[in-house]
């Protein structure tokens, strides 16, 4: 039980550290870029981990794609990572962790609506934690952006915003490949699909995607490196502990995210949007009880 415990606390911190390893990498290379290279290397590490602690039932893998699971995973996860990368790149995170968080709520709509799961009093206080605190991180941080760009909204508040669509909609559909292609395998896969997919748009654009020199390479490998481990340790971890155990500890990473923007990167938003962070973890942990 304790084992599967501090698994789901390294699920956390390592999702904490990815976060903090995007925005490095974002800032370094640029969005785009930096998130085929993590992909790529968190494609690679995801086919090992799942070779090693997974045994995938591909016979299932015709259901999957004939429910159509795979495009709506590979192409809500493309969303959600572009705007993932291009808010950590050049926004704040104590500002885009919290509005991101809220995939959480579109994820549980999702799986009421098309799944008919059912939610506790106390998910449905988490989920009306989420909503307010990310409506409050919203609204202060459009006031606090339009006071120092003279009105206009940042882009990468719009980004965070699509990122929790996304993100929302990926988890749902995630779900679907699991039982084919395992817990982390399922991640591999969609990374494969993202690159599928968005190379092509990528080079349509011209968007400069060459690889990383020298020490530009440390965010990048960082990033998919923690992104994939936190997969890993929450699936281990749910071999000795319940998973209704193991995910409210695996959900502190926009906590985490924050704390660290807070202490180490001295950002220093209003006292409201820090509230509204306070809800939205708190009410992200509770959702995943």
């Amino acid at each position: 039980m304790l084992a599967g415990v501090l698994l789901g606390l390294g699920a956390s911190a390592c999702w904490a550290l990815a976060n903090v390893a995007i925005a490095r990498a974002g800032r370094s290379l640029g969005s785009l870029r930096a998130l085929l290279w993590a992909q790529l290397v968190g494609a690679g590490l995801a086919a090992l981990a799942s070779a090693a602690v997974e045994q995938p039932n591909l016979t299932l893998h015709a259901l999957a794609v004939r429910g159509g699971w795979i495009g709506v995973a590979c192409a809500s996860s493309l969303l959600a990572y572009v705007c993932m990368f291009y808010a950590f790149e050049h926004g704040r995170l104590t500002i885009a962790v919290p509005i991101m968080s809220s995939w959480a709520v579109i994820a549980a709509a999702i799986s009421l609506v098309l799944f008919h799961e059912r939610l506790g009093r106390a998910q449905l206080g988490g989920a009306a934690a989420v909503i307010a605190g990310a409506l409050v991180v919203s609204r202060y941080a459009q006031a606090e952006s339009a006071r120092a760009s003279g009105g206009s909204k940042p882009r990468w508040l719009f980004a965070a915003a699509g990122a929790a669509i996304g993100f929302g909609v990926l988890i749902p559909a995630i779900a679907r490949l699991v039982p084919a292609f395992g817990s982390i395998g399922a991640i591999g896969v969609v990374y494969v699909g993202d690159i599928v997919l968005g190379l092509p748009l990528a080079l349509a654009f011209r968007i400069a995607l060459k690889s990383p020199a020298g020490a530009a390479w440390l965010p990048v490998l960082a990033a998919g490196l923690f992104e994939t481990a936190g997969f890993v340790c929450i699936t281990v971890g749910s071999r000795f502990a319940p998973v209704a155990l193991v995910s409210p500890f695996a959900s502190l990473a926009s906590a985490l995210t924050v704390l660290y923007a807070w202490t180490l990167l001295r950002e220093r938003p209003a006292r409201a949007v820090l509230l509204g962070a306070a809800l939205v973890c708190a009410g992200v942990v509770v959702l995943a009880l």
